[in-house]
């Protein structure tokens, strides 16, 4: 028996499958997505009913059209749906056959050397100096990015309980990726706590369950940061010190703080761990990227060649 026609699937197929599937709110969205944009490109295709040949074309179409990272989660999305169908007795499985599109070996976004990172905070710095409580919010976010390694969407789920102590250390409390609740926690320096707690008294809160990071928007006064808002104000800060490639942003500084990690001595499993990587090959990824940045090749190639001249010409 053949898969019903797509004119189907967004109407009962699409809710029965994500009701049956036990995803996370976030996977539920971006398969929902990508299972929409498969059946547009089928409608704008006259596709009736998709086959093996038509999810290869649709998989080109995506190469052309998305980034690899998107383009790959919406593939899976639809070859996850397939496998479904199949297993429903709907059908065989035509997405089995395509090949899924692999990761990419290079990391989307850059980190900062550490001459930039001190830019960075010298700039929040010299503002935060103001007394301005949005100024010094803005230097605590920054340092607490790169100093903990934490990702955008961690710094505006914070609230001001999670500041805590283990054994006598303080530690932040935090909802890591892919995570069901904050049962991750990162240390924190003595000089980082000082600035929260100086925050957190500028603003008068006391209550633990208030957000640690709330913005100060005349639409928004005392609601907490958006993930959005915190990209926003880290990605301004690098702007106004001249980095303003798009390769850097928000999560640029969480590369940063895993880079340095490992340039400053930390071992891999130490950095496995502060970087909270499920899996020692993502820090290896950081490791090789080290290696090959200072791969000395480049530099004896041209001691062989000779110092250039103005025009090009070895001297």
């Amino acid at each position: 028996m053949d898969f019903l026609c797509i004119n189907d699937w967004e109407t009962s197929l699409f809710p029965r499958f994500l009701s049956e599937s036990d995803f996370k709110p976030k996977t539920r969205m971006t398969f929902r997505a990508g299972l929409r944009c498969f059946v547009a490109w089928c409608r704008s295709h006259q596709v009736e009913v998709p086959d093996t040949a038509a999810l290869c074309q649709w998989k080109s179409f995506l190469l052309t059209r998305y980034q690899v990272a998107t383009a790959r989660t919406y593939l899976s999305a639809v070859k996850v749906f397939f496998r479904w169908l199949s297993n429903n007795g709907l059908g065989r499985d035509a997405a089995a056959p395509v090949k899924g599109i692999k990761a990419e070996k290079a990391f989307r976004k850059d980190c900062l050397s550490e001459a930039a990172m001190r830019r960075v905070l010298a700039w929040l710095g010299h503002r935060m100096r103001s007394g301005n409580d949005k100024s010094l919010r803005d230097f605590v976010m920054a340092l607490l990015i790169v100093s903990c390694g934490l990702r955008v969407s961690e710094v505006s789920s914070l609230d001001v309980g999670d500041l805590d102590s283990l054994a006598g250390e303080p530690v932040i409390w935090i909802h890591g990726k892919g995570r069901d609740g904050k049962v991750d926690y990162v240390p924190v320096t003595p000089e980082l706590e000082k600035l929260l707690f100086q925050y957190l008294e500028k603003r008068h809160v006391f209550s633990k369950d208030s957000p640690m990071f709330v913005s100060y928007g005349q639409n928004s006064f005392g609601k907490r940061l958006t993930s959005k808002s915190v990209s926003l104000i880290m990605k301004q800060a690098m702007v106004a010190v001249g980095l303003n490639s798009p390769r850097l942003t928000a999560h640029s500084l969480r590369h940063t703080a895993v880079t340095l990690a490992l340039k400053g001595g930390a071992t891999l499993q130490q950095v496995q761990q502060f970087a909270r990587h499920r899996q020692i090959e993502t820090t290896l990824r950081y490791a090789h990227n080290l290696e090959y940045v200072r791969n000395p090749c480049p530099r004896l190639v041209m001691k062989l060649i000779g110092r250039l001249g103005p025009s090009g010409i070895p001297i």
